[in-house]
């Protein structure tokens, strides 16, 4: 009885969670007959996107869907006994009472900012919304309390999301210098890449402001993987040009060639040249002159090759010789080559 009665308990205990899971579970039913089980986090015009488990988000055209089976909301559980529920009034009061004793942040005693970054790793996720609070343009907050708010999150990283773009935001757009500098060192001390990430929008925009505000961070943070990102992001030019058929005139001109001078034939075309370029410009092209403080226009291997230059690929002396061994005058073994 034993032998086969284990696993029949164990298939029904398989079952059960199973119906459970599928009970809590939104299902997409696709119009080839599969299904997709997850949870709906978001819901376009055009997509239905879908937490499928291990940090995996799916996005399934609505095209291709037949039906959606959304589960039941599970009700909230409640406070235990003697535990009040929290509310938005409290949480406030809360966030309030942290701001106060996170105060000494701003404090000229470096004792009082020690101290307050040590009760701020204490709080630990429970400061970082109120930390990332402080660097809201909204909120009037001191220069001293942003700068100090910005060594707790250094801290207290590695932080979320929003967190990170929070302080890239502050690395461009805060309006006090200092505490640009402070989101920099911030970045540095978290290690945070979409920080960066963040900036690199900005500098690739239209919009001239973003654009310089985003290079003059970038040039704070001195990350070279910023800068080959913008110079890989160039856009080649396009360029077409249009000869007009025309035939060429033949004038005689005088040339001090022999004793008396000679009369020699000479072709010159008729009509100008016309064409047109595209892509000659770019936002790119534009944060890195700002970044450099050099114009070296809008060709994306010339910038690459600043860069190895900045990191120490190679030398402008080696540079010059790589040039001077693939010119013509090399190849033909004209004496001016070896000038």
């Amino acid at each position: 009885m034993k032998s086969w009665l284990s696993p029949l308990l164990l298939a029904l205990a398989l079952a059960v969670n199973s119906a459970q899971a599928a009970e809590t579970h939104d299902v997409v039913v696709l119009k080839d007959g599969r299904t997709v089980e997850g949870k709906i986090v978001r819901e376009d015009e055009s997509a239905i996107f879908m937490d499928v488990g291990g940090g995996e988000e799916r996005g399934i055209a609505k095209v291709r869907i037949a039906e959606v089976k959304r589960a039941p909301k599970q009700a909230e559980p409640k406070a235990g006994p003697g535990v009040p529920e929290p509310n938005a009034a409290e949480m406030a009061h809360e966030d309030q009472k942290i701001y106060k004793d996170l105060e000494g942040l701003a404090s000229p005693s470096k004792f009082v900012r020690k101290d307050a970054i040590e009760l701020a790793k204490k709080l630990g996720l429970r400061a970082v919304p109120v930390l990332l609070g402080t660097l809201n343009p909204k909120n009037k907050v001191s220069v001293e309390m942003r700068i100090g708010a910005l060594r707790a999150l250094a801290e207290l990283g590695p932080l979320d999301n929003q967190g990170a773009i929070t302080v890239g935001w502050s690395a461009m757009k805060d309006p006090d210098f200092e505490v640009r500098r402070e989101a920099i060192a911030a970045i540095h001390a978290l290690k945070d890449d979409r920080s960066m990430e963040y900036m690199l929008k900005f500098a690739a925009s239209d919009d001239a402001a973003s654009r310089y505000a985003a290079a003059r961070a970038l040039r704070e943070l001195n990350d070279d993987r910023a800068f080959a990102a913008l110079a890989s992001a160039i856009p080649a030019p396009q360029v077409t040009a249009n000869v007009p058929d025309h035939p060429q005139a033949i004038q005689r001109m005088d040339l001090p060639v022999g004793p008396g001078g000679s009369k020699m034939p000479v072709f010159l075309p008729q009509g100008e040249v016309q064409g047109v370029a595209e892509g000659v410009g770019s936002p790119m092209a534009e944060a890195l002159k700002i970044i450099s403080g050099k114009d070296l226009g809008s060709n994306g291997s010339v910038w690459l090759n600043w860069l190895n230059e900045k990191v120490g690929a190679f030398t402008r002396k080696e540079l010059a010789e790589v040039y001077k061994n693939h010119s013509i005058l090399n190849k033909m073994g004209s004496p001016q080559a070896t000038k």
